[in-house]
């Protein structure tokens, strides 16, 4: 039992440091938006905490960029 819980405290642990490298993987090699990151992760981290979390590692992005596939009238 003391290895399952272990294992499990390690995994839920490393998650954010997981789920913040696969974030900043995204943004730089699919150039995905903040949005389309949130809607991606079911929004675990807002459109807003992506952006910062995108910005801090220092993602160059071009000024202007939009999602893929916006939506009609919105």
């Amino acid at each position: 039992m003391t290895a399952e819980l272990l294992e499990a405290a390690d995994a839920y642990n490393e998650a954010p440091k997981r789920l913040r490298d696969a974030i900043v993987k995204a943004a730089e090699t699919e150039n995905a938006t903040a949005i389309e990151i949130a809607k991606a992760i079911n929004f675990t981290y807002s459109v807003d905490y992506v952006a910062k979390i995108v910005r801090e590692a220092g993602v160059v992005r071009p000024r202007g960029r939009r999602p893929r596939n916006p939506q009609p009238g919105g």
